[in-house]
């Protein structure tokens, strides 16, 4: 309780309360994208609505992080975890920014959702990988409010096998993908969405490793 009590004096714990305000953003457009994914039939102005929502969020969450970064570079951190929270920052920035590219990918084509093996792949496997990038984001949070390290290094497990599985479906769905007689821009419109959900799994995960980083140096 000490090192937590420490680490967020000075400043520290209005990081911590800026970072969990971050990722509620991430929550915010991770459910536009699920919901983007969750029909063939979209409408396009719903779509569009979607994307606009989510550059405010996107743009948001920059200000955000241009706040944070302003304030480690000008000592509101100890020197020792300096750079490694300046790291945290751009994971959790990459949340958002990887959340947003996947909203833009649908706009540009989901009208290929049509070819049957597409729409197969997003409402399945996509959508699973969708829903336990939700999970990780929740632990994610958790762990930007834990109060000790054994709650923050539990929550950072989790976070880590959650992300193991995310793996294993990716891993499954390119092997179907390779399956299907897609053509060339079904199958890199599908093949970006695959990986981009995996990036933002990865800086979840990157992310719940230096914020227990920071917790144990000091």
């Amino acid at each position: 309780m000490q090192r937590i009590k420490k680490l967020f004096s000075s400043g520290l714990e209005e990081i911590r309360d800026k970072l969990v305000e971050h990722i509620r953003l991430s929550h915010e457009s991770l459910k536009l994208l699920q919901d983007a994914s969750s029909s063939r039939d979209l409408d396009r102005l719903a779509i569009d609505e979607a994307v606009r929502k989510a550059t405010a969020l996107e743009r948001e969450g920059d200000e955000i992080v241009r706040e944070l970064v302003d304030k480690v570079v000008q000592g509101a951190v100890v020197p020792t975890v300096t750079n490694v929270v300046l790291v945290l920052l751009d994971n959790v920035d990459n949340i958002l920014d990887m959340i947003y590219f996947a909203i833009k990918e649908i706009r540009r084509g989901y009208h290929l959702w049509s070819n049957d093996n597409v729409y197969a792949i997003i409402s399945t496997s996509i959508k699973e990988m969708l829903d336990l990038v939700k999970s990780m984001l929740e632990y994610l949070e958790n762990m930007a409010r834990a109060n000790n390290e054994d709650e923050l290094r539990r929550y950072a497990r989790i976070i880590s096998s959650l992300e193991e599985e995310i793996d294993e479906i990716k891993e499954n769905i390119l092997d179907k993908v390779y399956t299907y007689s897609l053509n060339a821009v079904e199958f890199n419109h599908v093949v970006s969405l695959i990986y981009t959900a995996d990036k933002i799994a990865d800086n979840i995960q990157d992310a719940a490793y230096h914020l227990t980083t920071v917790f144990a140096s000091v």
